[in-house]
């Protein structure tokens, strides 16, 4: 079994729109260890989606096709559908009153591009949309199972997640190895690469990395039986460079600490330029949070350094983060070197801050 992934649209094409839906769920994909082949764009050109649907389905079993279920001329990838396969679609009584509900709700009246979205082959399995118009399905046909999501990420990201994965999960024929996940801080894939792999040398199992500034994801698809002997050879080599969970960076779970302890902070940053604060600063939290010297708080943090960066020295060893901080009972002082590398020092900086943040408030709430 194989799956692959057809983005249509003319903006795509084009590069006006980043395809923001095919890299997450490709990765998805990847993450789950479910098999997937080529990755293919086309235009809103009917001709394109069936030539493309034409050499899509001679080698993979899946194909989700993402964007074209829209109420406009251009949508029309459920027509190149039907056109493929040669089934008829039909108006499904659910996507009709979906519609219908969503026009009631914005006081519109539906016109004929808003019924098309109520067409799908008749065997189709419908996706609910909770934030737009455009219902998916999947539609089995002839061995093969095409997935059709629609185009804005807000509604095809959540549909995926919600709906497709877990069905692909379920009904597909499932690889028997599990993935095992580590976020790494602050190395470089060239400087943990060889260590990793010369400690799984021999074992049957297949590794990979995923940077994401200043995280390095590393990842080991193996057999359920060998988890826990890849477990503890790794652990202990990685412990040292994990500084937050899989799923949350430093910096979330320094946001979560701050709304959880409901308590105002300061944070005087004179290191990263601003990037911390935004990092931080969201609806549920921004009263508690005070990145000025004008009404200083119980909690007080001032955080320096960088002064190699913002000299625009060249990037080479290591430089100094500070951190002062005061609850009124104690004070105190952190000094850190972190690796000078280049100028994504400061997003290092935002994040090995919010660990060390995260810690003291502990400490000192």
């Amino acid at each position: 079994m194989t799956i692959a992934i057809l983005s249509t649209g003319d903006e795509i094409i084009h590069g006006d729109t980043l395809n923001t839906n095919a890299h997450y769920i490709a990765h998805a994909l990847c993450s789950e260890g479910l098999p997937l082949g080529l990755q293919v764009a086309c235009s809103d050109k009917e001709n394109e989606i069936i030539d493309s649907l034409n050499f899509l389905t001679e080698h993979h079993d899946i194909l989700i096709l993402i964007g074209g279920l829209g109420p406009t001329k251009d949508d029309i990838t459920r027509f190149a559908l039907a056109k493929f396969t040669k089934e008829p679609l039909i108006q499904h009584a659910d996507a009709l009153d979906h519609i219908e509900k969503k026009a009631s709700i914005a006081k519109i009246s539906l016109n004929q591009g808003n019924l098309q979205q109520c067409l799908f082959p008749a065997n189709a399995r419908l996706f609910p949309n909770p934030y737009g118009t455009a219902m998916g399905c999947s539609y089995s046909w002839k061995g093969k199972v095409f997935i059709l999501l629609p185009g804005p990420p807000r509604e095809c990201l959540p549909m995926f997640n919600q709906d497709v994965l877990p069905l692909l999960l379920q009904t597909s024929r499932h690889s028997n190895k599990q993935i095992l996940r580590w976020r790494i801080f602050g190395l470089a894939e060239s400087e943990i690469a060889q260590i990793l792999e010369e400690a799984l040398e021999g074992l049957d199992c297949q590794t990979g990395y995923r940077l994401e500034t200043p995280y390095l994801e590393f990842k080991v698809r193996c057999k359920k039986e060998l988890v826990e002997k890849i477990t503890s050879i790794i652990d202990p080599i990685l412990a040292p460079h994990i500084i937050s969970s899989l799923e949350t960076k430093a910096s979330d779970q320094l946001r979560s600490l701050i709304v959880k302890n409901n308590e105002p902070i300061t944070i005087i940053d004179d290191v990263t330029g601003g990037l911390l604060q935004s990092l931080l600063v969201r609806p549920e939290n921004y009263h508690l949070l005070n990145f000025h010297n004008l009404n200083r708080t119980k909690l007080y943090f001032h955080c320096s350094g960088l002064e190699n960066y913002w000299s625009q020295q060249a990037p080479q060893g290591t430089t100094k983060l500070i951190i002062h901080y005061s609850n009124q009972m104690q004070e105190g002082r952190e000094t850190h070197q972190i690796p000078y590398r280049s100028a994504m020092v400061v997003h290092y900086a935002a994040e090995w801050l919010s660990f060390r943040l995260f810690h003291l408030i502990n400490q000192l709430h």
